[in-house]
């Protein structure tokens, strides 16, 4: 009997599947975009587009990609199916400033996966819940979450998630003043990720741990880290660690008196942060633009940086964030 070489069983998403995996998401998105329709329109090709589309900047088409994958699984009553793209539609809101539905959307996921017994998509939804919790300055809500999420990814030997969520404890434990705490927490986030062989998370631990390493005084040691994290965020097409790198070098240049190289270096973070519209991301470098502003005594410049920093916080739904930077709007100028 003669072989046959073709495959009647083969996954017409198998390369992008693999293009998701190897974390090449450019390449997933045009194999995706290539496919028949009709394997377009499937659940799982919806679930690996938003899962892509996410991790390229392109929320609003995640998000959308995702509710549609979710709606697909839920028909046909693939409770995992449904779990995962809750999760990626929530991370979606999330990014797009609809902290409300991020919150709604995790707590879901969160509830299917503890039905499943998923331990690593718990994790992922405590790690998630944590980030909503730290823009809404519920500190002690966000650390309870990371600590959820760091003892399973512990438990499951998964070194990415171990990463993200020190690289979280990080951002707290800064914000909160305890920078000798915040400065281990993001050297715990470096080890993991270096282990984990994931340079686009090494990028986003070592950028955290500049930011720390400048806030202890350190700042030539925080330059050459927020260096290092821009060449990896851009070697990897990392938009939003590319914005993160380049907000902290402009914090960096202030700090060193170069206040023209400061603002070009926030001006182009900020450009990103608009282009992907992540207001967390704008609202983060219109904060660190009016106090340069300020730094150089361009008060009218400072208060409408403020203003939008004030603005852009709103959007979140972080009224707390968004009351400091109207504080500092209305605050003496320096």
């Amino acid at each position: 009997m003669p072989r046959d070489d073709r495959l009647p069983f083969a996954d017409p998403l198998r390369d992008a599947r693999r293009a998701v995996r190897d974390g090449r998401f450019a390449d997933a998105v045009r194999l995706l975009d290539a496919a028949d329709a009709a394997v377009r329109g499937t659940p799982e090709a919806l679930l690996l587009s938003a899962m892509a589309r996410w991790r390229v900047g392109a929320f609003v088409r995640s998000r959308t990609a995702a509710v549609q994958a979710r709606d697909g699984f839920r028909a046909r009553g693939d409770t995992d199916g449904e779990m995962r793209a809750e999760n990626v539609a929530a991370a979606g809101a999330f990014a797009l400033g609809d902290l409300a539905g991020a919150e709604r959307g995790f707590t879901r996921a969160l509830g299917l996966a503890d039905e499943l017994g998923d331990d690593l998509m718990i994790a992922r939804c405590a790690n998630n819940l944590g980030n909503v919790a730290y823009y809404l300055r519920r500190s002690e809500a966000a650390l309870s979450f990371y600590r959820l999420a760091l003892a399973n990814f512990e438990r499951l030997g998964f070194n990415s998630g171990l990463a993200e969520g020190w690289l979280n404890t990080t951002l707290v434990l800064h914000e909160a003043g305890q920078l000798d705490a915040s400065r281990d927490a993001a050297e715990r986030a470096v080890d993991a990720a270096e282990r984990s062989g994931n340079e686009r998370i090494l990028g986003q631990a070592l950028a955290a741990r500049s930011e720390t390493d400048v806030a202890r005084g350190d700042v030539d040691l925080g330059r050459a880290l927020a260096e290092r994290a821009l060449a990896l965020a851009r070697a990897h097409h990392h938009v939003m660690g590319e914005a993160d790198a380049l907000r902290i070098q402009g914090v960096i240049a202030r700090l060193h008196g170069e206040p023209l190289e400061a603002a070009r270096l926030l001006e182009s973070a900020l450009a990103i942060a608009r282009r992907i519209e992540d207001p967390w991301r704008q609202a983060e470098c219109h904060r660190e633009l009016g106090m340069l502003y300020r730094a150089v005594a361009r008060d009218v410049d400072a208060r409408a940086a403020l203003e939008a920093a004030a603005q852009a916080f709103e959007r979140l739904g972080a009224a707390g964030r968004a009351a400091e930077m109207r504080e500092l709007v209305e605050g003496p100028t320096v």
